[in-house]
């Protein structure tokens, strides 16, 4: 199955009401971004940089929600 997803340059993604598909691997991947991303945003010193990095991790968990049973 492919799916194709239209990106208007002018609005961003055109959001059809198909749901969200990913395959095995690409959420065992993404799940594996985000871990890392976690360790990285856990150990880093400076408070700045530590904000962008939660920031990050945040709309990354947001997109793994979707694709939980």
């Amino acid at each position: 199955m492919t799916n194709i997803v239209h990106i208007d340059p002018d609005c961003g993604i055109v959001v059809d009401d198909q749901g969200a598909h990913i395959d095995a691997f690409g959420q065992v991947m993404l799940l594996g971004i985000f871990s890392d991303l976690c360790q990285l945003r856990g150990g880093e010193m400076r408070p700045d940089l530590a904000v962008s990095l939660n920031g990050i991790a945040s709309r990354l968990g947001k997109l793994l929600e979707r694709y939980e049973p």
